[in-house]
């Protein structure tokens, strides 16, 4: 092959492609290596270079999450779930609550609305009367319409003093994302 070339012009043109031949290949590889490590090294993710879609992150609460700061007692979300069935999805809300107030306090569930806007009538859960120092708990559940999250419920504070007049207040408690199961 090589016994066609003469002068040394054409030997200088002959090794410049064959250096060009086996160097390219080389640099292509090395330059897609190290972009993949500084990709991943970096932080950048594994979307294999495709443009992220946003996910709109739900704010609201979840599990461990208190959800009336602006009450005397503690009302944390214990548990939350969404499970598919065949005639929609339950949603289920457990809150437990510490009265650390000096009144006698009740928390109620009311009615949910989901992602979409539609309310749905709950079980009318409560936590009955919790003296001061005592704890209990309460769970709501919420058929909600087939491929609906929730987005929130309502939540009834009833608060008597020991002067005995109950006083209830109305909150509307937003609900982050819940994990769906079947």
């Amino acid at each position: 092959m090589l016994d066609d070339v003469e002068g040394p012009e054409q030997t200088s043109w002959v090794r410049i492609l064959i250096i060009l031949a086996i160097g390219i290949p080389i640099l292509i590889e090395v330059v897609t290596f190290g972009g993949l490590l500084g990709h991943y090294v970096a932080g950048g993710g594994g979307d294999g270079g495709a443009a992220a879609t946003p996910t709109p992150d739900v704010e609201g609460a979840t599990a461990g999450d208190e959800i009336l700061a602006e009450t005397a007692a503690v009302e944390r979300v214990d548990s939350a779930s969404v499970v598919t069935g065949n005639d929609g999805w339950r949603f289920t809300l457990a809150v437990a609550v510490d009265n650390t107030g000096n009144s006698t306090y009740e928390l109620r569930l009311g009615t949910a609305t989901t992602r979409a806007g539609r309310t749905v009538e709950g079980s009318d859960a409560t936590t009955g009367e919790l003296p001061p120092g005592e704890t209990g708990s309460v769970t709501g559940s919420w058929m909600l319409p087939k491929g609906q999250r929730p987005a929130s419920v309502v939540v009834t504070v009833v608060t008597t003093p020991d002067d005995g007049t109950a006083s209830a207040q109305q909150y509307t408690v937003a609900i982050g994302d819940v994990p769906v199961s079947s």
